[in-house]
């Protein structure tokens, strides 16, 4: 199998289906890199985050931003050490975050998260209050580039 690069169209399905990613920031020089929870939305990705935390304060003080998900299908075993490989795809996004303050803002894009995540078919509206004790990280997508070493297109 050929490692190829993924279009821009595949490379936001991926993105879509992906389940979490990690969140790469810095601050002093130093990168940082975390897991989370996201939801892919008309060019922004949005992340649901406590009010307080290294993340947070490396977005306020610089906020270049890079996001990545991946995903492992499959070993290709080999005959020798250097032949064995992995499928796999993944995809790289660079953008600047912001950390949402507009009310109406955060709440869509909480309704977005609870769509992709929640099973429950009800739930109760969202609180104002609650929505106050959470920070929702916005990005807005300037690249987004994708590579896979896969047997097939995007696996639905």
């Amino acid at each position: 199998m050929v490692k190829h690069w993924l279009s821009q169209e595949d490379s936001i399905k991926y993105l879509s289906k992906a389940f979490y990613g990690h969140l790469a920031t810095t601050n002093d020089h130093q990168p940082y890199i975390v897991p989370v929870n996201f939801v892919y939305y008309q060019n922004h990705i949005y992340i649901h985050s406590s009010l307080n935390g290294q993340k947070l304060e490396n977005i306020k003080n610089n906020s270049r931003v890079c996001f990545e998900v991946s995903h492992f299908t499959k070993l290709l075993p080999g005959n020798k050490p250097c032949q064995f490989g992995v499928c796999y795809w993944s995809v790289l996004v660079f953008g600047q975050a912001k950390i949402l303050d507009n009310m109406n803002l955060k709440t869509n894009a909480l309704h977005l998260l609870i769509k992709k995540y929640c099973q429950n078919e009800y739930l109760p509206p969202l609180d104002p209050e609650n929505i106050q004790q959470v920070a929702i990280i916005d990005i807005n997508i300037d690249r987004i580039s994708g590579k896979a070493n896969i047997e097939n297109k995007v696996e639905e």
